[in-house]
């Protein structure tokens, strides 16, 4: 007896069909990722704005590995052009719910969950190619002591050795900040001696805004920030989600960059 009815061996077939597939239909709406909000900044050539500057669809590395490995998902993406402080506040008020080429820091774990890494990242001094001062440097650290001029972007993770000597007077007071590319127009106009950002990106720009000669990357001060990830919001994706493409991401090498 079931429900008060006497069913048949097709009777009871029926009815565990329906439930299957009630219980199917149910799992793949748990499961369904839906439409995300990504965030992406202008950083070649990682994001870059799309054809006929369409920045509704960029282009680049982290927007190509957004598509491959969100996309393998079923995730529909939205994506967003904003200033950077603004997006980080976004995704942080849970407004946003992807960003992407992220370093997986303490503070930003505190509002958001992290994917596997899926490349690397190294930042170097960019300085005047007829600059020679500070040719000896090797390290961020000889800045202490020098007349050095520091360039950074703000809101930008620089990796832990930055944020200690960040603690020291004698370096913060050669540190100054930034919104991304407003550091070349500092280099230029004499008010930084040099600034940090992505080799690749840095080449870039020096490309577009036909700098070749004019600004070039110190031979010996870099700085390795490790992995990347994609940075998601806490309720963006589901934690059986994330583990899926933890590992759709892991089934690709990470390709060490320079």
């Amino acid at each position: 007896m079931i429900w008060g009815q006497k069913l048949g061996a097709r009777g009871f077939a029926g009815v565990l069909a329906g439930l299957i597939l009630t219980f199917a239909s149910s799992v793949q709406a748990e499961e369904a990722c839906g439409e995300l909000t990504v965030g992406w900044i202008d950083w070649p050539p990682y994001q870059m704005v799309g054809k006929n500057g369409d920045d509704t669809q960029p282009v680049g590395v982290d927007i190509s590995a957004a598509e491959k490995y969100l996309g393998a998902l079923g995730c529909d993406l939205k994506y967003v052009s904003k200033p950077w402080a603004r997006l980080l506040k976004a995704l942080e008020e849970g407004r946003l719910d992807v960003l992407l080429g992220m370093s997986n820091t303490e503070e930003r774990r505190k509002y958001a969950n992290f994917s596997a890494p899926y490349r690397n990242e190294t930042v170097w001094l960019f300085m005047l190619a007829n600059q020679h001062d500070f040719d000896h440097f090797t390290s961020l650290k000889d800045i202490i002591g020098s007349s050095f001029r520091l360039g950074v972007s703000r809101n930008a993770y620089y990796g832990e050795e930055y944020l200690t000597l960040m603690e020291n007077p004698k370096f913060k007071d050669r540190v100054f900040q930034a919104i991304g590319g407003e550091n070349f127009q500092m280099l230029i106009s004499d008010r930084v001696d040099g600034f940090l950002v992505d080799k690749e990106t840095g080449k870039a720009r020096i490309k577009a805004d036909g700098l070749e000669g004019v600004v070039i990357p110190h031979e010996n001060v870099k700085v390795e920030l490790g992995p990347v990830h994609i940075m998601l919001g806490k309720n963006s994706l589901s934690p059986d989600l994330l583990k899926k493409l933890n590992a759709i991401i892991q089934q690709d090498m990470i390709i060490p960059q320079s």
